[in-house]
């Protein structure tokens, strides 16, 4: 290449009759002519030279093929008009000759770039860490971050659509747009040489799409949630405070030992039963035989367990066994991953709307070594909506406060006889915060946060035990 931009007739006809790419465009972008060895031809032929910050390139004709001048380095093709002329809007496209294509149809060669090699099969996990990639980096940080828009104008095939991808993430999604090429039509070259220049200006200036980003809607794209399911707890005072439902999650914490176990044992018998759906239990501290079968029994007849005939225990068995799974570890050491597996199974294959943790304590065994706190929770919670968001279940874990001495490293709970009402989850939920299981039925303040008796028993609350 020599200072002297030279353009051959052969060049230039070739340019025309093969890419619809007049003399003036060429010399408008300082493309010229030579001749030099193409490898891949393995001989010397003339070809067209594409000036790049470090090096060149050039397009072998009529053959096709390329080479690259010594020293040549990626950069996009154009960049420094480009950066000089500071367009609000940029062009990006996969080839030369789809920039050249550009121009000829009238937009300015101030606003053109060109990727400098081809697209790859599949887009990157990380673009931004590739070496290939490093001269996206180079121009924004050059200058081209000030432009307000980049349109893509790359290739419609499958390598171009992964480079696409590739340099939405490089570029930013919130400028980036995207111009689809019609049926039949490869790239912009094509739709100059099919279609004429005013075709292919009209598309790319008018046409362009914004890159779609996932989570970011406008009011009208947000379709309508399906209506929404609420459950009474069974005790008539309440109803007007707290309700439970799918896809919520429902925390309890409270002194150990003052009932919360069999109150909201209590709580879930009268949704089950009232409304007809599977419950999934989880009880880590409390045996499922004898303890809660004596429970829920005690609730089914209406009676105390040693006062029921054999009659009466074989219909709440019955009923049980239709109604309830329980979720016992093997080695009595369960994690958080085990008993999703678990939840998921009795929900998938066994029908479960509820499922219940008794205590949360237990599972805490799935915090890794090196795991913070705050990274446990956060995993914690991340899993938990998942499976209630995927499956439209209601989750309920409970948690002693200061037993042993210690704050529960999930929740914290001040040690009094309050009542709460916090939402929680995707559609809300309740948390009872430091409930004592005193005199539940007595009629709660309309505020629902007055204190309640602070040391009544579960039997005193009406649940028997």
């Amino acid at each position: 290449m020599t200072a002297e931009i030279m353009i051959s007739e052969k060049a230039a006809a070739w340019a025309k009759g093969a890419r619809r790419i007049s003399a003036a465009t060429l010399a408008r972008l300082g493309v010229g002519s030579g001749t030099t060895y193409f490898p891949e031809l393995d001989r010397r032929s003339e070809g067209l030279f594409f000036r790049y910050p470090n090096g060149w390139k050039a397009r072998a004709i009529p053959d096709k093929a390329f080479v690259a001048g010594k020293g040549f380095k990626l950069s996009f093709w154009n960049i420094d008009r480009v950066i000089v002329a500071n367009p609000p809007r940029v062009y990006i496209v996969e080839g030369e000759f789809d920039a050249l294509a550009l121009v000829e149809a009238g937009v300015s060669p101030d606003a053109v770039l060109s990727v400098p090699n081809g697209a790859k099969e599949r887009p990157a996990d990380a673009p931004q860490d590739q070496a290939g990639y490093a001269y996206v980096d180079e121009a924004m940080r050059a200058g081209l971050s000030r432009a307000k828009q980049f349109v893509w104008c790359g290739d419609g095939d499958g390598p171009g659509l992964a480079l696409r991808t590739d340099m939405a993430r490089l570029l930013g999604a919130a400028r980036f747009s995207f111009v689809d090429w019609p049926e039949g039509c490869k790239d912009a070259n094509d739709l100059l040489a099919g279609d004429g220049p005013e075709a292919l200006r009209s598309l790319v200036e008018d046409g362009a799409l914004p890159w779609p980003v996932a989570g970011l809607y406008r009011m009208r794209e947000l379709p309508e949630p399906a209506p929404f399911t609420l459950w009474k707890p069974g005790f008539p005072e309440w109803e007007s405070k707290v309700m439970l439902a799918p896809r919520t999650l429902s925390v309890v914490t409270g002194h150990p030992g003052h009932g919360k176990t069999a109150l909201w044992a209590q709580i879930w018998f009268k949704v089950v039963q009232t409304y007809g759906v599977g419950i999934c239990v989880a009880s880590f501290e409390t045996r499922p035989k004898p303890h809660l079968r004596r429970q829920l029994r005690t609730l089914h007849a209406g009676g105390l367990e040693k006062d029921l005939t054999e009659r009466e225990i074989a219909a709440a068995d019955a009923w049980i066994n239709d109604r309830y799974l329980f979720v016992v570890h093997p080695e009595q050491k369960p994690t958080l991953e085990w008993f999703l597996d678990m939840a998921e199974v009795a929900v998938v294959r066994h029908g479960a709307r509820i499922i219940q943790v008794d205590p949360w304590n237990r599972l805490e065994g799935a915090r890794e070594r090196n795991e913070s706190e705050t990274d446990y929770i956060g995993r914690c919670l991340r899993n938990n909506p998942r499976l209630r968001a995927r499956h439209e279940l209601p989750c309920a874990d409970s948690c002693s406060s200061r037993k042993n001495g210690l704050n529960p490293p999930r929740f914290s709970a001040e040690p009094r006889g309050y009542f709460g009402f916090e939402a929680l989850g995707q559609h809300g939920g309740s948390r009872i915060r430091g409930a004592s299981a005193g005199d539940i039925r007595r009629r709660l303040p309309q505020d629902g946060s007055g204190p309640l008796p602070s040391r009544g028993t579960v039997r005193r609350a009406g649940i028997p035990v």
